[in-house]
């Protein structure tokens, strides 16, 4: 197995952009059922995390469990950055 590569700071951003974008088209299809627009944002986030593994070109199955782990770091440092904020109001 390889050595976890840290990412930068703006990969980081972009990734948590991307999640947040994932989990509010997933609560917007819970709460209003499915929609055209929601569909395409769901597929503009999924893309846009898989967009710096497929043009590091190192193989489908990199590919997708990359995916997986760019949409993971983004909603921890999602909530990341709300228990921050959070504990920054009581501290």
């Amino acid at each position: 197995m390889k050595k976890k590569v840290e990412r930068s700071k703006g990969l980081r951003v972009f990734n948590s952009l991307c999640a947040a974008l994932l989990m509010t088209s997933v609560i917007y299809i819970l709460v209003m059922g499915f929609n055209s627009i929601v569909m395409a944002v769901m597929v503009i986030s999924v893309a846009g995390a898989a967009a710096p593994l497929i043009h590091s070109d190192e193989g489908i199955l990199e590919i997708v469990i990359g995916t997986f782990e760019a949409m993971i770091d983004g909603v921890v440092a999602v909530i990341e950055g709300i228990v921050n904020t959070i504990t920054s109001l009581f501290s």
